[in-house]
């Protein structure tokens, strides 16, 4: 069954657990966001952690530089899951990988404007998740992470994010997401909690 990650992409901490608090229910991962990260810092993850302690609590780090370090700082911030960039030389990459399985957490790796080139050299190192991610200023650009879903031929476990919706999130988990991440489509939403509900249920029924 796939997994839905709700992406809290907040500045500020009190509006991020509020809106978690409603939508948890329904959400597998809950995600302390870059921005989120920026602004509040790992106190962020922190929090979430304890707040949620039942969920999978995801710091995206988004790592560029010092894999291992910054992954050891998500991991003692109680983080179960910490990302780094595709687009980051091949050493920082791997040593994130190294470090989270020495600290016993997940790395993702976000291929947000890495070329398919670089897919099978990542793939290489065996992450225990390799996410597709359609930032917001492509999504602008009408880059569709369904279409790039099925071109990405990887053998690690695909995490996908880009705009996703309860219309979307079907065809997504049938294209062969294991975690699929939803932001705007639930933070920003009237009732955050039916939001989350209506793609969990979409997800269920895909």
């Amino acid at each position: 069954m796939a997994k839905l990650q709700l992406a809290l992409d907040f500045s500020m901490l009190k509006k991020a657990v509020v809106v978690a608090q409603k939508a948890a229910p329904y959400c597998d991962w809950i995600e302390a966001g870059t921005p989120l990260i920026k602004s509040e810092g790992l106190e962020a993850v922190r929090m979430l952690k304890m707040r949620f302690p039942n969920k999978t609590i995801v710091a995206d780090m988004k790592t560029m530089d010092t894999g291992s370090f910054e992954t050891g700082l998500a991991a003692e911030a109680g983080a179960d899951v910490s990302t780094v960039c595709g687009a980051a030389d091949i050493s920082t990459i791997k040593g994130a990988i190294d470090e989270g399985r020495r600290r016993r957490i997940a790395v993702a790796v976000d291929l947000i404007n890495v070329p398919a080139e670089k897919w099978k050299a990542i793939d290489a190192l065996k992450p225990d998740y390799i996410c597709l991610h359609v930032g917001i200023d492509q999504q602008h650009e009408g880059v569709d992470p369904l279409k790039l879903l099925r071109k990405l031929k990887v053998k690690s476990k695909k995490i996908v994010a880009g705009g996703i919706n309860a219309q979307s999130a079907p065809e997504v988990v049938r294209a062969g997401a294991e975690v699929v991440i939803v932001g705007g489509a639930i933070t920003k939403a009237k009732d955050p909690a039916k939001a989350a509900k209506e793609i969990k249920e979409a997800m269920e029924k895909a």
